[in-house]
């Protein structure tokens, strides 16, 4: 199922939550939502789920317009955050919910709902726990109940709104794994809303990054982490040393001292340079490499991050590489960008 927005508007009082959003998400295909906390990206899910209406806009589910459908026709399967499971029912009884309280004529057999459950409950591996309560189980088994309750009623389109948030690191890394294994095996179109940005990179098709009730740049993994199109996109996605640079007949200068980095296409006048740690290389003595002095070394897990100066212009920068080198606190270093993104003040980028 084909889902479009277009043109979506929607207003808190005195707060833009949407500003003129759309999106295009293709049949069968996994997007994610990302952004921080006020962006807009809950309130855009719960208006394609029917929960919110939208002041302006519209939501195409294939070619028929859905915006004034009700939740039940839109055949939605949305998972919470917080599971929402229904305590006082075993884990059977949670998933067949939605087919249970079904108007009859719409309701499938008993004997067909039971073998539903038992099979939803093979593909989220809760095989041997149909009679347990939620409180017999961990975080993680009941997210995998959530979203076998949500694949019960045979949904069109399946909606996520931070389903990994409440669960630990481990927990939530195995989960992304199994996620994208379930998806790919129903080959439902998904929708979910992350403010982790490693989720989104790891699981989606492609992911729409979100601010202010806008949207910055839709696009691959790749597309936002390798070639951002705003200066948010490129600071909210991974890390980045920020240099503030002046362009000068298409080259990139800091301080005077020409870089190795591209211009592209930018007027002349300052500009941000966005250098990720790991672009960041440590050099012999050089006419495109920037001086700069040691404050400190760390470990980062498999890698190790070195804090230093740059001499010219007295810039902090953080280092990223795979094996130790032969520098302390207080060494002098030279760096060279081994890839960058310009962008001029006004937020155009190269």
């Amino acid at each position: 199922m084909r889902i479009t927005v277009q043109n979506i508007a929607k207003n808190f009082s005195n707060m833009k939550a949407l500003d003129s959003v759309s999106i295009d998400v293709k049949s069968g295909e996994l997007v994610a939502l990302l952004g921080p906390s006020g962006s807009g990206k809950t309130t855009l899910l719960r208006i394609v789920a029917g929960l919110e209406t939208p002041d302006a806009g519209t939501v195409l589910f294939g070619d028929e317009d859905a915006s004034s459908w009700p939740v039940q026709k839109r055949q939605v399967g949305f998972v919470f955050q917080h599971y929402a499971l229904f305590r006082h029912m075993t884990v059977g009884n949670n998933i067949a919910f939605g087919q249970d309280v079904r108007p009859r004529r719409a309701r499938l057999a008993k004997s067909v709902i039971k073998d539903r459950v038992r099979d939803l409950l093979r593909l989220v591996q809760l095989d041997d726990m149909e009679a347990r309560y939620p409180s017999q189980l961990s975080g993680g088994q009941r997210q995998r109940v959530a979203l076998a309750r949500a694949l019960a009623i045979e949904p069109r389109v399946l909606l996520l709104d931070e389903p990994f948030g409440a669960l630990d690191a481990k927990v939530r890394k195995d989960l992304r794994a199994w996620l994208r294994q379930i998806h790919d095996e129903t080959g439902l179109t998904t929708l979910f809303v992350t403010h982790d940005q490693e989720e989104a990179l790891e699981l989606a098709d492609r992911i729409v990054v979100m601010n202010k009730g806008m949207v910055e740049q839709v696009g691959t993994a790749d597309d936002v982490f390798d070639s951002a199109a705003t200066p948010f996109v490129q600071d909210f996605i991974g890390e980045s040393n920020k240099l503030a640079v002046d362009i000068l007949r298409g080259a990139v200068f800091l301080r005077g001292q020409k870089l190795s980095v591209s211009a592209g296409n930018l007027a002349d006048g300052p500009a941000i340079l966005y250098v990720r740690p790991h672009h960041l290389l440590i050099s012999e003595p050089g006419a495109l490499a920037m001086p700069a002095t040691v404050t400190g070394i760390r470990r980062s897990g498999a890698r190790y991050r070195i804090d230093a100066i740059l001499s010219n212009g007295q810039q902090q920068v953080e280092i990223e590489c795979r094996t130790t080198v032969q520098v302390s606190a207080g060494s002098q270093i030279h760096l060279i960008p081994e890839y960058g993104r310009v962008f001029a003040q006004n937020g155009l980028g190269s």
